[in-house]
């Protein structure tokens, strides 16, 4: 899960007009030349923020992992459970504005079949390459398994086992080993008849009027939008597999990233709605950490003691998080980019830094995605064993997991063909005044496809 934090709490509330001063466009949907950059980067922050998070449960008490360390804290349990509220969502929001951008320049079938192409290989690779040591390691920490790799990876990779579970109940058994791998990576795949219905006349329509009330009531709007969140955690969840949060739950923010895609009209309306939905988010979430107290004390888990009126709260906070999230970070970037979502916006926003940083961002985060966690674990299985403080030990995992993933990017992936290919990332294209202009022009990537790797390397259990 990722571990950043909201842009901008210490900006001052705008009152009463906050759209004119945050110069949200006030209706209608930014052109397809326009280009975001803000939600690029916000995409490779959050994917960042995995080597935080994932980091943290190595030392977190209560949360079970490939690797641990013998006097985990408390603390970063309470950093866990903060971060699952709002990490997996925002993905899956960005992602819906991502996909609501890319299916402008081409239909849905043409949309679903390039990313099936682009995101297999990737995926396969995760699972061959990437997934298995991590399990491996895990086991090797049991007392009396020295079964080498490659007899391990036989077993593991047992595709009648693996097909016997997966196919049937989404679950991977292999080897005595379970894991969920189907982390909701087809999920624009699923709601792609939904989003084709919402692009055509009738669905616009439907659109622009959600917009306008969300225009006219932000506040009660966004409200409501959180009670189907509530709902489907307070019947179905939380699971520990899937980032604490019932995966059904994701379709939720996922389409509604497709609406706020659709309608500038509703990013002015989590612009205005930042500040009470933050005070919402931390009140819910300080209700949750509250309610986990009293748990522990009780010697009672969470995820077994706590439902339906713990994952109803959790779905509020969750809600609350991303409209804060979104709201301030919006604002944010309003002020840089006023002219973004306007006819102009294609030209304004595609030099200077931010751009740049998006572009590289665009190639970096699916491997970026899929090394991280791997490195992690070989990383902490090493820092673990240190005599150092916790607060140390954590710091130097975090910083070593940065570097050591950047690196393999950087040396191994970003510069061979072959490896760009596995890991999802574009050929290189030779520079042309033609493909600089087209480049300029191009509909900003989904983030949401991305999420095609996201095996059970990115869940504690």
């Amino acid at each position: 899960m990722p571990a950043t934090a909201p842009a901008g709490p210490g900006e001052r509330p705008a009152a009463p007009a906050v759209a004119a001063t945050t110069r949200v466009p006030a209706s209608g949907p930014p052109s397809r030349a326009s280009r975001r950059p803000e939600l690029d980067v916000m995409r490779a922050l959050v994917v960042a923020g995995l080597v935080v998070f994932h980091s943290a449960v190595v030392f977190a008490a209560g949360a079970s992992w490939f690797v641990k360390d013998p006097r985990p804290s408390l603390g970063f349990t309470v950093f866990l459970l903060w971060g699952s509220l709002w990490g997996m969502p925002l993905l899956f929001l960005v992602s819906g504005m991502g996909v609501r951008y890319a299916m402008r320049s081409r239909p849905a079938g043409a949309f679903a079949a390039e990313r099936l192409a682009r995101l297999g290989i990737p995926f396969i690779t995760g699972l061959v390459l990437l997934v298995p040591p991590m399990f491996y390691l895990e086991q090797l920490a049991q007392p009396g398994v020295h079964q080498p790799y490659w007899r391990f990876w036989l077993t593991f990779m047992n595709i009648p086992s693996i097909a016997g579970g997966l196919l049937p109940r989404g679950t991977w058994s292999s080897g005595g080993v379970n894991f969920d791998p189907a982390h909701l990576w087809f999920l624009y795949l699923v709601l792609l008849p939904l989003f084709g219905y919402l692009r055509g006349p009738r669905g616009a329509r439907l659109v622009g009027r959600t917009a306008g009330l969300a225009a006219r009531h932000p506040v009660a709007t966004l409200a409501a939008a959180a009670v189907p969140v509530m709902v489907t955690e307070a019947v179905f969840g939380p699971d520990v597999n899937t980032g604490g949060w019932e995966r059904t739950a994701y379709v939720f923010p996922f389409l509604y990233g497709f609406l706020i895609g659709a309608d500038a009209r509703f990013e002015s309306a989590l612009a205005r709605a930042r500040w009470p939905a933050l005070a919402a988010a931390i009140a819910a979430t300080a209700g949750l950490l509250g309610w986990a107290a009293a748990l522990n004390a009780a010697g009672t888990s969470v995820m077994t003691g706590a439902a339906p009126g713990w994952g109803a709260l959790q779905g509020l906070a969750g809600w609350a998080w991303l409209v804060a999230i979104m709201g301030f970070a919006g604002s944010l970037a309003a002020r840089h980019y006023p002219g973004r979502g306007s006819a102009k916006a294609g030209t304004g926003v595609t030099g200077g830094r931010l751009p740049r940083a998006a572009r590289y961002a665009n190639e970096a985060v699916l491997p970026f995605y899929l090394l991280h966690e791997p490195v992690i674990v070989a990383a902490a299985g090493l820092i673990v064993r240190w005599h150092a403080p916790i607060a140390g030990k954590y710091a130097a995992l975090v910083i070593v997991s940065f570097a050591a993933t950047f690196g393999l990017y950087e040396a191994l992936i970003r510069r061979f063909r072959l490896t760009r290919f596995l890991f999802g990332i574009k050929p290189r294209s030779k520079p042309s005044a033609v493909g600089a202009r087209t480049a300029a022009s191009s509909p900003a990537p989904t983030i949401g496809s991305h999420l095609a790797r996201h095996t059970a390397a990115a869940r504690y259990r």
